[in-house]
């Protein structure tokens, strides 16, 4: 097994179980419970794991230098456990269900530095404050105006990329979920 794989599978299955090992205690409107699972657990994770960098890139972001792009968790890895958590029944009862929204979360875009902070602003997660969603998932990259492009063979520089209609899968199930924070 590659590295990259094996670091995937471990972090993956510490996330797991360390989810697992919060099901008792989980209460929904306690939110220091709802930031050590999505935060200190499943983003760490996720970040940490260095997995998901699809090959895409916004086309703003191709020509530049490395120090003014970045790379953009399509899915708010955060969020992503909070639902895992408000779903737990799914995806901690089933390790490959739970592996596959793992993956998902782990899902990387390069784009500007100034992109993603326009992205960050389409949710508030404030603490006291409940969640809110500006712009849902399948509709933030659309609505801060950035267009993908996709290197041939996902192979070469990013300066290589051209424009692709290629996008990322969400879940439904997400997409429903999502709607309650939305506003």
């Amino acid at each position: 097994m590659n590295k990259t794989n094996r670091k995937l599978e471990i972090y993956c299955r510490g996330a797991f179980n360390g989810l697992n090992a919060q099901r008792e205690y989980y209460d929904p409107i306690d939110e220091d419970i709802v930031r050590y699972c999505t935060k200190c657990i499943f983003y760490s994770a996720v970040f940490d794991c260095q997995f998901g960098k699809t090959g895409l890139v916004s086309e703003e972001a191709r020509y530049l230098p490395d120090n003014k792009r970045t790379w953009d968790h399509f899915n708010s890895p955060q969020r992503v456990g909070h639902f895992v958590m408000d779903n737990m029944e799914i995806y901690l009862n089933n390790y490959e269900k739970f592996r596959d929204i793992f993956i998902w979360a782990c899902t990387q875009i390069l784009v500007t530095k100034s992109q993603n902070r326009m992205l960050q602003q389409l949710t508030e997660n404030k603490s006291g404050k409940d969640l809110k969603i500006f712009v849902p998932t399948d509709k933030k990259y659309e609505h801060v105006g950035i267009k993908l492009c996709k290197r041939p063979g996902n192979k070469g520089t990013y300066k290589k990329a051209i424009p692709t209609d290629e996008i990322i899968p969400i879940p439904q199930e997400y997409l429903n979920w999502e709607k309650q924070f939305i506003t």
